[in-house]
């Protein structure tokens, strides 16, 4: 019990020799340092040392260390006795050994407990070195996005980044490179870079080998320890380099790099301040870009805004196709009045040749004005490419020999713009400009914006002529239809009345006929046949001579509009049926029907004729049965006659509502054959529509609309 006791107060002597021999260790090399410290209560003999992995298979020929445990071995055959344990943050072994036996139980207690206090300081150092890499890399963000949202110069922010690095970072050199074609020169460099080096990099370096392209393909930061440098006067002062790219568009635009001659590698702080620096420069370069763009955009849409405004003018001028060099001339006016030192000129293809059609603005010599009105061969490149690619042709450089036009005085840039309405090319428009210039993303859509609207202009000139004659074709055509439809209603009329007098003269003498005969004459099958087909013939043509009347009468009757019950109109109706009603199985639901703007004469027609059907097509029907109601439809109201007779063929509903068709045999079931057309004549009027739909032994249903207001056709 003792002896445990000794042990126990050792190893709390030992574990306070520890922590004492590490108070105030504030990085990882102080507890390097202060390790053999930590080991004190083991002896004067015991040796602390930090060794790679590879150096202790060379001194121990240990095996690999598993991180975290204690390894322990030797003091035997005189070899000393020694204890090892991996330390991940170091990357390195702590190697304790003595000379002499293996060791004790109570001494691998203290070797446990003091190599614990080491990992532990340690991990104190190591949590302490990163917050204060925190710490500065947000400070360093804070002040430097700050610099950032005030300023839109890059200039400026560039040296406020490589300031900020050397401000918080101490012995490093920065530069911001910007590439210029294939090289790339420092726009800003810090103190620091050798001489030698600064002025290559003023002057434009190619960036190669590795590191940089790796860089620049990542697009994000890239730390290189204990870097090769390349074969350039001055670089091989740094042991170590950061690489920050700026990309804008996919396409680098520059590259904030630092490098430091102190060390091989870069600490927690350092990169976490290289970073902020980094990802905040590359905020503020792309919202000064954007603002940059903005700024562009912003004139090319003024421009636009001002071409449209002084194009209004010229979209109301319509006027028509014939009319289009006119079009044309105002929008060359339009052009100069906002790019005044140039010409327009407009040019079309006739026969292999390029004609100059219209032009505002003077050229610069009479030479070049000749040329211009002899007109251009045909295959002058600044009008052929637009005119065949359909797209815009712009010369900031204009070539005047390309086109033939070996003279002095020639426009320096020259702008080719293809007119086309629908399927069809029309011409060239060009503006040239007295001096050689790169025309600017506003002078574009100036001009776009003006051929469009032009085209657009020219497009609605066609238009109105096309419409004009169509309307002038519309209404000699009406003239001509209503004018034959008048002479055929009088025909109709002229021919109705003309034929009830023989028609009446052939029943009477049939009549006279019949009671001149003597009764055994009379009864005989044939005579009686003879007389039956006469009278019968005679009532048919009578019943299509009326038909005839009221479909010439639905023609040429004055419409009387007024509220009409459709309800109490079709009660009406039915009781003029019921002679046709008595003795049949017959079931007529009336539901409940609207009160229209209507003619109510014609419109009882239409109830009659469409309800007379019903009746007369359930006539085999067991079960008869008719369905009358109505549909309220956002233009007006759709009425529906149904019932349960023979029905129709579909595919003929379309002969239902003409003059004389049927789609049934006159033996089966009587009638005109003008009934429905006369429906349709009398809808037609009141600008309304109507539509059956039928099986065969299934039934059918006749429907019509008529709007809420009519909208009545002419006539």
């Amino acid at each position: 019990m003792t002896l445990e006791l000794l042990n126990a107060e050792a190893l709390l002597h030992g574990l306070d020799t520890a922590e004492q021999a590490l108070v105030g260790a504030a990085t990882q090399a102080d507890v390097r340092a202060r390790a053999p410290g930590a080991f004190a209560a083991l002896g004067p003999e015991v040796t602390v040392a930090w060794v790679t992995a590879d150096r202790l298979a060379e001194v121990l020929g240990a095996a690999k260390l598993t991180p975290g445990r204690l390894h322990l071995g030797g003091g035997e055959h005189g070899q000393p006795a020694w204890a090892a344990q991996w330390l991940d943050r170091t990357a390195e072994a702590l190697l304790v050994q003595r000379p002499g036996a293996r060791w004790t139980a109570a001494e691998q207690a203290l070797l446990r407990a003091a190599t614990l206090v080491v990992d532990r300081a340690l991990d104190r150092c190591t949590q302490a070195g990163q917050l204060t890499a925190e710490r500065a890399a947000l400070a360093a963000f804070a002040g430097f996005s700050e610099q950032a949202l005030r300023s839109t110069d890059v200039t400026a922010l560039t040296q406020r980044a490589v300031a900020v690095l050397r401000a918080t970072l101490g012995p490093v050199a920065a530069a911001y490179l910007v590439p210029q074609g294939r090289l790339w020169r420092a726009s800003v460099l810090s103190g620091g870079v050798p001489e030698a080096l600064a002025a290559q990099l003023r002057a434009g370096l190619p960036l190669r080998g590795p590191s940089v392209e790796a860089a620049l393909a990542s697009r994000d930061v890239l730390f290189v320890p204990q870097w090769t440098a390349p074969n350039v006067p001055g670089v091989q002062a740094f042991r170590a380099v950061a690489l920050c790219p700026m990309h804008q568009g996919g396409a680098a635009v520059g590259l904030l790099a630092m490098g430091t001659a102190q060390a091989t590698g870069w600490t927690e702080r350092e990169r976490s301040v290289f970073r902020a620096v980094g990802r905040s420069l590359a905020l503020a370069l792309d919202r000064a870009l954007q603002d940059a763009g903005l700024r562009e955009e912003n004139a090319a849409l003024q421009a636009q805004a001002r071409a449209l405004e002084a194009f209004a003018q010229l979209s109301a001028d319509l006027g028509t196709q014939d009319q289009r060099l006119a079009l044309i001339r105002r929008a060359q006016e339009v052009i100069l009045s906002l790019m005044p030192r140039g010409f327009a000129a407009y040019f079309e293809e006739h026969g292999g040749h390029w004609q100059l059609r219209s032009q505002v603005g003077q050229v610069r010599s009479a030479a070049f004005q000749a040329a211009l009105d002899a007109g251009l061969g045909g295959g002058a490149p600044s009008l052929r490419l637009p005119w065949e690619s359909g797209e815009p042709y712009y010369q900031a450089a204009y070539d005047a020999t390309a086109d033939g036009l070996d003279l002095p005085d020639a426009p320096g840039a020259l702008a080719s713009l293809p007119l086309q309405v629908g399927e069809e090319r029309l011409g060239v428009f060009t503006v040239g400009q007295f001096a050689a210039q790169p025309w600017t993303a506003g002078e574009r859509t100036l001009l776009l914006a003006v051929t469009q609207s032009l085209t657009l202009a020219l497009g609605r000139a066609r238009s109105v002529q096309q419409l004009q004659q169509s309307a002038a074709e519309l209404e000699r055509s009406n003239e001509a239809l209503q004018a034959a439809n008048e002479e055929l209603e009088a025909f109709a009329y002229s021919v109705s009345h003309d034929l009830r007098a023989p028609v009446r003269h052939i029943a009477g003498f049939a009549d006279l006929l019949s009671r001149a005969l003597d009764d055994e004459t009379r009864a005989q099958p044939k005579v009686a046949r003879a007389l039956q087909v006469i009278e019968g013939a005679a009532a048919q043509m009578n019943a299509l001579i009326d038909a005839m009347l009221n479909l010439s009468r639905a023609g040429r009757h004055e419409l009387r509009l007024a509220q009409v019950d459709l309800g109490a109109l079709t009660r009406s109706v039915l009781a003029e049926l019921q002679p046709e009603l008595q003795g049949r199985d017959l079931q007529v639901q009336v539901g409940e029907l609207p009160t229209v703007y209507a003619d109510a004469a014609l419109l009882r027609q239409v109830l009659a004729n469409l309800l007379g059907n019903a009746v007369k097509y359930t006539a085999r029907s067991e079960h008869a049965r008719i369905e009358v109601w109505a549909e309220d439809t956002p233009g007006g109201w759709t009425v529906h006659v149904r019932d349960n007779g023979v029905g129709f063929d579909p595919r003929y509903s379309h002969k239902l509502f003409g003059v004389f068709q049927r789609l049934h045999r006159a033996e089966d079931f009587g009638g005109s054959g003008v009934g429905l057309a006369n429906v349709r004549r009398i809808l037609q009027r009141h600008g309304g529509s109507w539509s059956a739909q039928g099986q065969p032994g299934e039934g059918a249903t006749f429907s019509f609309s008529l709007p809420r207001v009519p909208v009545l056709p002419p006539g």
